[in-house]
């Protein structure tokens, strides 16, 4: 259990699910509900600005994730790895969290189901995922439960642009508590997160704050 929840906050910390992305702001309205999570190029690098404290780890700075084709378990996968932060693995069809893995390359934690944004996305909505996560280290698995809802639509504004985003808030079972804007039409999973673990979370209180500085694509 204390491996697990080692690994489980190291993926939370750097974003697994997050991880990482893409594109410039839009000047579109955004529509009412989003299917999915637009494509972005192969080798995009975008750069967060990352502050965290407490069980979260003591950081202030940057953490820059490129997008790149992998694979896992002899399947295609999206790779963003961050040498901070080491590499969170996504499902090509679906964007779904499948694996992290340390700055080395080794697995650290896989997803059954993979975790995912509730797709379709639309303001109100809640959702609740029951998935089962292997802990490579110990050879271990244990369940592990998300409960959100998508909160609503706004305009925000970091140092990479004005983004047209849906806010979305979920807890897990350890009592981690998250706020995350994203930017689907824009390719883009993370605009600005905020993490909150209590005073009774197991590893004890943290705080995470990050934000998109920048992206810049692959030159063709």
């Amino acid at each position: 259990m204390k491996m697990l929840r080692i690994a489980l906050a190291t993926a939370c910390a750097y974003g697994s699910v997050a991880a990482a992305l893409l594109l410039t702001a839009s000047c579109a309205t955004a529509p009412a509900t989003a299917e999915k999570i637009a494509s972005v190029p192969m080798g995009t690098v975008t750069t967060y600005h990352r502050k965290s404290s407490g069980s979260l780890g003591d950081f202030d700075g940057k953490v820059v994730w490129t997008h790149e084709s992998s694979t896992w378990q002899g399947k295609p996968a999206i790779s963003f790895g961050a040498p901070q932060a080491g590499v969170a693995l996504h499902d090509p069809a679906s964007f779904g969290m499948l694996a992290t893995l340390d700055r080395s390359g080794k697995p650290q934690l896989s997803f059954d189901p993979p975790v995912n944004y509730p797709w379709p996305l639309e303001v109100g909505k809640t959702w609740s995922t029951n998935h089962t996560v292997t802990v490579y280290a110990s050879g271990s698995t244990r369940p592990f439960r998300i409960d959100g809802k998508v909160e609503a639509q706004e305009n925000i504004t970091v140092p990479a642009g004005t983004f047209k985003t849906y806010r979305l808030r979920w807890v897990n079972d350890m009592g981690e508590i998250e706020t995350r804007w994203i930017g689907p039409g824009d390719g883009i999973a993370t605009v600005r997160r905020h993490v909150e673990r209590p005073a009774t979370h197991p590893q004890g209180a943290g705080m995470l704050d990050a934000e998109l500085l920048s992206r810049v694509l692959p030159t063709k």
